[in-house]
């Protein structure tokens, strides 16, 4: 991970990233696209479908120049660098391997890997190719979100002993939703869950040592629908998360030190107005203005200069190889109703 989490600045280049985007996936169409259109060193130049006129269809609505018909087909086209891949979860491996053959640098949805070994088989896939690979959680480049990492490691909460982070919201039933298919990784955990579990990392700038984790299983859909969570860091600091597709709409994150708690409200999703951070203590209540923030387009920008500039994405394939086991980890605890070790991963050079 390099080292300017808190330096919005960047390296400024005429030239421009030319992006696939391998699907019509929804969160491709109605929200990752439009936000990014207009990058400053971003081009969204192609976009696939399996079938040949949803991808028209869609490059034709949001002004994409090409459409193919197969992901395949948009891999082989050699004008493209990079690829976005917002399919199915239990898509993502598969498709992240064969992009990196094809060699194209990946920013893969979260969850990027079903599991470790998944996350590490991508990683290497990407290695060997040459080209980087990053996990797309677009809530890290927010400029508020750095900031409340930059608070929780400046002390000015105190020496820190707790963090919430919770992400629900509510999903109507359908059996059509892949979120709700066993067999595409579907269940709340490798969606909204995922969130709150990187916000605690994230914030922390350390790894779980111990997991407890409880899963809801709906009987129907055969994937969970819910959960909780606590995670014991080294540190001394406990985390408790939870996420819903069951439950009314929260985004919230507390941390509690011994000197001060600062809460973050909203933080998942671009906002589109001001946000503030609020840090409270025995005496006042501080708030932290912030304005709107194209998440979105933030990321995509980032991993833009990290292509054209050969360095190292932000978060690269080992920070997602650490997110995987954690998860991996909560399911553990999950099945085996006790509280479970979480291995370091360790990584070949």
């Amino acid at each position: 991970m390099r080292d300017h989490l808190f330096d919005l600045e960047v390296i400024m280049d005429d030239e421009m990233v030319r992006w696939g985007i391998i699907s019509t996936a929804h969160i491709a169409t109605q929200r990752v696209v439009p936000a990014v259109k207009g990058g400053r060193n971003v081009e969204i130049a192609a976009i696939s479908s399996r079938n040949l006129d949803a991808a028209k269809e869609a490059s034709e609505a949001l002004g994409i120049p090409t459409a193919y018909g197969s992901y395949d087909e948009l891999l082989s086209d050699p004008t493209i660098d990079a690829v976005y891949n917002p399919l199915p979860n239990g898509m993502h491996h598969e498709w992240t391997i064969k992009a990196a053959r094809a060699g194209k640098h990946v920013l893969c949805e979260k969850p990027a890997a079903d599991n470790e070994n998944q996350a590490r088989e991508m990683m290497e896939a990407c290695r060997k190719h040459d080209v980087l690979l990053m996990e797309a959680f677009m809530y890290r480049f927010s400029e508020r979100n750095l900031r409340a990492r930059e608070i929780v490691s400046s002390g000015l909460l105190g020496e820190v002993s707790l963090v919430r982070s919770s992400f629900s919201f509510l999903l109507p039933r359908n059996p059509d939703n892949v979120r709700f298919n066993p067999e595409l990784a579907g269940g709340a955990l490798g969606d909204a869950g995922t969130y709150p579990v990187n916000s605690v990392r994230f914030l922390l700038g350390e790894e779980p040592m111990s997991v407890d984790g409880r899963l809801e299983i709906d009987p129907e859909f055969g994937v969970d629908m819910g959960g909780v969570a606590s995670m014991g860091f080294a540190s001394g600091c406990l985390a408790l998360i939870d996420f819903s597709f069951q439950q009314n709409r929260r985004q919230i994150i507390e941390v509690v030190g011994t000197d001060a708690t600062m809460q973050i409200d909203q933080w998942v999703l671009p906002s589109v107005d001001k946000k503030w951070i609020t840090i409270t203590n025995k005496s006042e209540q501080i708030q932290e203005e912030f304005g709107p923030s194209n998440t979105y387009k933030l990321e995509f920008e980032s991993m833009s200069d990290s292509i054209l500039n050969g360095v190292g994405t932000v978060w690269d394939g080992q920070d997602m190889i650490q997110q995987a086991t954690v998860l991996d980890a909560i399911r553990e605890s999950h099945a085996t109703g006790q509280r479970v070790g979480v291995r370091p991963p360790t990584f070949d050079e």
